[in-house]
């Protein structure tokens, strides 16, 4: 039984009732998998009017704390914050230092934050589209921590990820699921490198009751928790639950959600397995700067940058397996890798252009990397982009290109890869486009 599915009777008082749908998660990839039918299908005109709101914005009487001029809240500041605005038509477009399928980022950060000097002891949420952290409910004696599974006080930040998946679904459909927990990974991922650049640690909570929890956090059923992250330590200090639930604020300015996703979702457990990759080395600077490749230049990258992450894919330390096919034999024979060992000879190119949906200029790139599984979930997807981000943050410290790419043919990519694992994720590396 899943954390979702326990203490039904308290859900019911509190009108938090869930259809939960008794399905395979190879079932939900087999619904979700693109082929050029489903794609052909799927391709259309898209009124960017309709697009519901990508920022979820509380009442402007709340207190708010400047995230750019409080040194006490930089780990917060570099979890999550706009790197640069355009204006595309009439709408403005936002880049976030978390990569977004589709730029939608269909999920909202909060923190919990006690013991920290000059900043008032609360449960806050991250306006990224103000730059600001905004207090809603103010706490002493009592905090988050039973929600989270925490029977003390916690002295520093809980971090609170949710999942909006009507973002997702309003532009990709069902495929939207995978899309959002592919974002929340990243959101994971830029939360440690946050950690990481101020010499801290992260710990994953996952011991707790989600649906609880959303009571508590306020959120309505247009909003799921997914993932929760300390950032501190421990006290010994006894802490009592909060008595009321926070100010409810819904995520989106409307919502016509379909049903698919938001019907899977509470059948999903939360993030429970940090990947803890020893090599990862990250600034700073390399966290602002983060930018997703959409061009990619055809010189080769250098033999030694490729031979690092090369082998940094035979380093990951998970459950998953990283297929590397090298696009060019400037360096090194081009073909397909796993674990560093050349498994299928061969210039791949136009082959993998094709699976990856016709993203034609993913063929410039040096090498492509496939994440697979023998699971397919939620922590899975998660555990994915985590990784990812990180070779991500490192691949823009030494210069290089980098992009997420989470549309590919499903069952074609597996044939080609010749494995029956599942496809996460695939990412591209190559030289910037200058």
């Amino acid at each position: 039984m899943t954390p979702r599915q326990q203490d039904m009777d308290t859900l019911m008082k509190t009108g938090w009732v869930f259809r939960i749908l008794a399905i395979k998660m190879s079932d939900i990839y087999e619904h979700t998998a693109l082929t050029p039918l489903r794609v052909a299908h799927s391709s259309g005109y898209i009124d960017w009017a309709s697009q519901p709101s990508i920022f979820k914005q509380y009442p402007g009487f709340l207190y708010r704390y400047p995230l750019s001029t409080n040194e006490a809240l930089t780990a917060v500041k570099l979890s999550r914050v706009i790197t640069s605005k355009q204006q595309i038509g009439s709408k403005p477009y936002y880049q976030l230092n978390t990569p977004s399928a589709g730029n939608l980022h269909p999920l909202e950060l909060y923190v919990q934050i006690r013991g920290i000097k000059g900043v008032i002891s609360g449960i806050y949420h991250v306006d990224v589209l103000q730059d600001s952290l905004v207090l809603i409910r103010e706490i002493e004696k009592d905090g988050i921590e039973f929600s989270v599974g925490l029977n003390e006080k916690f002295n520093g930040m809980i971090f609170i990820l949710s999942i909006v998946p009507y973002r997702s679904e309003w532009k990709y459909g069902d495929r939207g699921l995978r899309y959002a927990y592919l974002d929340v990974g990243h959101q994971i991922g830029a939360i440690q490198a946050s950690a990481y650049s101020q010499g801290r640690k992260v710990t994953i909570l996952s011991e707790f009751d989600t649906n609880c929890l959303d009571a508590q956090m306020g959120f309505l059923n247009q909003e799921f928790s997914c993932a929760v992250l300390a950032m501190g330590f421990a006290t010994n200090k006894p802490v009592e639950k909060i008595k009321l639930p926070l100010m409810e604020v819904a995520p989106t300015d409307y919502c016509e959600a379909k049903g698919y996703i938001t019907e899977q979702i509470p059948s999903q457990d939360v993030y429970s397995t940090l990947v803890k990759n020893n090599h990862f080395l990250v600034n700073e600077k390399a966290i602002l700067q983060r930018r997703s490749a959409r061009k990619f230049s055809r010189n080769m990258i250098p033999k030694a940058k490729l031979e690092h992450f090369m082998h940094l894919t035979t380093k990951i330390t998970s459950s998953q397996s990283w297929h590397v096919v090298v696009l060019q034999d400037d360096c090194i024979d081009a073909g397909v890798y796993k674990k560093g060992e050349l498994s299928k000879s061969g210039q791949f190119s136009k082959e993998i252009t094709a699976l990856l949906v016709n993203q034609s200029f993913l063929g410039s790139a040096s090498m492509i990397v496939v994440i697979t599984s023998e699971q397919f979930n939620a922590n899975e997807l998660m555990n994915a982009s985590v990784s990812a981000h990180e070779i991500h943050l490192e691949a823009q410290m030494m210069d290089l290109g980098f992009t997420g790419i989470g549309a590919f043919y499903d069952k074609r990519l597996q044939s080609f890869l010749q494995t029956k694992e599942y496809i996460l994720y695939v990412c591209a590396i190559g030289s910037n486009d200058l």
